[in-house]
């Protein structure tokens, strides 16, 4: 499956506020608390909500770190997805 909704969730999380989301703010706060780090070491080069964020979480998923990983993971869970 895509992994379009967690970039976007993730992206959301760490440029809107909490209230502006659809998405729960338990998974919101989980994303950013988790992998704001690894966006700014492997994608910050990149806009936020874009495709090339997108594209460069995907090229860095096994460099993410274990809790940015398992943050994607409980995301995906809750969200019914792969």
């Amino acid at each position: 499956m895509s992994d379009t909704p967690f970039v976007l969730v993730l992206l959301g999380a760490l440029v809107m506020p909490v209230a502006a989301s659809a998405e729960p703010a338990s998974i919101r706060e989980l994303l950013k608390l988790s992998c704001t780090g690894d966006y700014l070491e492997h994608c910050s080069m990149h806009a936020p909500g874009g495709p090339e964020v997108e594209a460069c979480f995907k090229a860095n998923l096994r460099k993410l770190s274990p809790p940015c990983a398992q943050a994607i993971s409980a995301y995906r869970r809750e969200k019914g997805t792969r």
